[in-house]
């Protein structure tokens, strides 16, 4: 979280440097690219007889992306994305006899950004949008005779994030980027890396 409000508050201040000329145009375009580095994800539910149950675990993170940006002002980008991603690591906890096991799938996600750069080689920007996630629970209490509930379904969520990006040359630039997304009762925060190839 300290890393989103750090950068909208360099996004904001770079608002208010002047334009350079056509800064942009190095940041728009068809662009592919994969996505490496690391995930917490957090599950929350309550268990039949009323008990609360709750993990929390890191691991890695891996996506694949393509999307189109644009530059709609000299120094000022717009774009879309869409990314497929792993669902990060399984979450379970047992206490007393009640127990749960929650497996995040494959995450879809489509996400609109905004992003100033106030210089011809970086891009700061703000990420927001739509993301889907498949996810497997098992919830039990073993006092309760017939108390196993079993899920599998995909939920929507809302995906929030922040990055940079810096242009190395016209067709490659790397990136760094920390995201929130939210399905239900599963939170996830991801900080990853990126290589972006521009056609």
């Amino acid at each position: 979280m300290k890393i989103f409000t750090c950068t909208l508050a360099a996004l904001a201040s770079a608002a208010t440097l002047p334009a350079f000329a056509q800064n942009a145009d190095n940041f728009s375009g068809l662009k592919t690219g994969v996505e490496i580095g690391m995930q917490k994800n957090k599950f929350e539910v309550t268990a039949p007889g009323a008990l609360n149950l709750k993990d929390s675990k890191r691991g890695y993170a891996l996506r694949g992306f393509a999307g189109y940006d644009f530059a709609v002002a000299d120094n000022l980008i717009l774009g879309g994305e869409a990314g497929l991603s792993l669902g990060g690591p399984d979450l379970k906890q047992t206490s007393g006899t009640a127990s749960f096991r929650a497996d995040p799938g494959l995450m879809l996600d489509l996400s609109a950004r905004a992003g100033i750069a106030p210089t011809e080689n970086i891009l700061l920007y703000g990420r927001a949008g739509y993301s889907n996630s498949k996810i497997e629970v098992s919830v039990e209490n073993s006092a309760l005779p017939g108390s196993l509930v079993k899920t599998d379904k995909r939920k929507d969520g809302l995906m929030l994030g922040a990055g940079g990006e810096w242009a190395m040359s016209d067709a490659l630039s790397l990136r760094v980027e920390y995201r929130r997304a939210k399905h239900g009762d599963l939170k996830s925060d991801q900080l990853i890396l990126g290589g972006v190839i521009r056609f």
